[in-house]
């Protein structure tokens, strides 16, 4: 495994990318942290108590993600400004403060929301906020455990891809937040049926989801369901857990399996007695039967995985980010030094790594137009962050015009199979490139050949490109000798 670090580096972390190594994680150094200015925390909601014979109080200790008890919808931040998520149902236009990780990345825009329940499988009503932000496609973010579609983490991711004209959906699972139903300490393979509920929901209007992204528990849904499910090229994993068995004693106590045995259930609580939440044998086994590291075997190659961890994490340690690496084919990892759980100082590098995987990557782009291609000329591939048009610009070059016009034929057919639309050929003018060669150097020092090289030159337009054009325009077997640059 290559480890990469720059004094330079605007962002402190530290890539890692596929090798067959597996380093041990306390020999590796970080760079000092640049760490971004903390945002403004919100109020944690109280859950419900629930009785219990003998209740087995747990001293406090840190939850998996923010809030204590079931969190609950709140509109009113701890500074008084008024955070319009889930307020009303309908649309809305909404300027969503959050000013640090703005300035950083874009300027702050307004972004139209709407409430949207979906009814699962199950009959349970699943309550979310979509951000329309002008792409037709969209990012599903997935909250962890015990927490809800307004933790820090995810509002702050949402606020980063809006600000790049990248549409936004979040929800509660069910037990959770305003989503119906009743919470359960595992619940692993239902929260990804709710995920698959809320995917299907968007398809059928006729809306892609570009792709997925989950935070601590949600980190583990979201690796499960590409498991399962095909259809969403990009995955997002930050701080998920890779051993779930590990972590129990620390909540439960280390005779747990001694007290579900007896009692049936554990009821979590205080130390002031107060329960927060009950863990029963069925969902407990839940947690224990699942196995990540045949999940992470079992997704597709093509399917694009990102694991962000933070070297600091004291619920889930970064050993655990490494594991995924370990396993999963097509994956990158980045681990934020100085970051914890929640990257509560380092929301800035979080979004900021977040963006540059969701947006298409220059290799990922050489792999869409070439996979399987033998190119004997040079390929520029320039990658910049998509404009709000999202438009893909290609430009071919040959000299056989022919082949350019094959080419040309393929893209736009590719393209046009997944209704994106398109714009050209649009042809450009011909570059001619004259050579004068002497015929003789003795008496026919007059007589002169010229020789003539003629370049003919294309331009084709991809605009608003999903996921599914992406995979189409893999399958392309172009003809050799087309120079193709392609300009995001």
């Amino acid at each position: 495994m290559a480890v990469s670090t720059s004094a330079s580096s605007t962002l402190p972390l530290l890539s890692l990318h596929r090798a067959a190594g597996n380093p041990n994680p306390a020999a590796l150094s970080f760079p000092p942290p640049l760490r971004a200015p903390p945002l403004r925390s919100r109020a944690a909601a109280a859950a419900a108590s629930a009785a219990a014979p003998p209740a087995e109080t747990i001293p406090d200790m840190p939850e998996e993600t923010e809030g204590t008890g079931i969190p609950m919808p709140s509109s009113i931040g701890d500074d008084g400004e008024q955070l319009l998520f889930g307020a009303t149902a309908g649309k809305e236009i909404v300027t969503r403060p959050c000013s640090q990780l703005h300035s950083s990345l874009s300027d702050s825009s307004n972004v139209s929301q709407e409430k949207i329940v979906i009814t699962n499988r199950y009959g349970e009503k699943i309550v979310g906020l979509l951000h329309e932000a002008g792409s037709n496609d969209i990012v599903v973010l997935c909250h962890g455990f015990r927490s809800s579609k307004e933790s820090r983490t995810i509002l702050c991711l949402s606020d980063a891809l809006t600000s790049e004209n990248i549409s936004v959906f979040r929800f509660d699972f069910t037990g959770n937040g305003e989503s119906e139903g009743t919470f359960q300490y595992g619940n692993y393979y239902k929260e990804v049926d709710d995920l698959r509920d809320v995917i299907l929901h968007f398809k059928k209007h006729k809306r892609d989801t570009r792709g997925i992204a989950g935070h601590s528990k949600g980190g583990n849904v979201v690796i499960l369901y590409s498991s399962i499910h095909r259809d969403v090229a990009s995955i997002i994993n930050m701080s998920g857990r890779f051993d779930l068995r590990r972590g129990i004693a620390d909540r439960l106590g280390s005779d747990y399996m001694e007290k579900i045995n007896r009692y049936g259930f554990i009821d979590v609580g205080v130390k002031t007695g107060r329960s927060i939440y009950r863990v029963t044998k069925e969902s407990l086994m839940d947690r224990l039967k699942i196995d990540m590291k045949s999940a992470c075997m079992s997704i597709d190659p093509k399917c694009r995985v990102l694991t962000i961890h933070g070297s600091d994490d004291d619920i889930v340690p970064s050993e655990d980010a490494l594991e995924f690496d370990k396993y999963i084919s097509n994956h990158e990892l980045s681990i934020i030094e100085g970051a914890d759980h929640r990257y509560s100082l380092h929301h800035l590098e979080l979004a900021t790594i977040v963006l540059k995987f969701i947006n298409v990557s220059s290799v990922y782009l050489w792999k869409l137009l070439f996979s399987g291609t033998l190119m004997p000329f040079r390929v520029n591939v320039f990658c910049f962050q998509l404009a709000p048009k999202q438009k893909i610009r290609i430009k071919l070059r040959s000299y056989w015009v022919p082949l350019i016009e094959d080419s040309c034929k393929k893209i736009i057919e590719a393209a046009k199979t997944t209704n994106a639309k398109t714009m050209g050929p649009v042809p450009l003018p011909t570059k001619r490139r004259v050579y004068c060669v002497l015929n003789s150097p003795h008496v026919h020092k007059d007589s002169r050949f010229h020789f003539e090289i003629r370049t003919h030159q294309r331009l084709i337009d991809i605009m608003y490109p999903t996921a599914q054009t992406i995979d189409s325009l893999m399958q392309l077997q172009l003809p050799a000798g087309v120079d193709v640059e392609v300009k995001l």
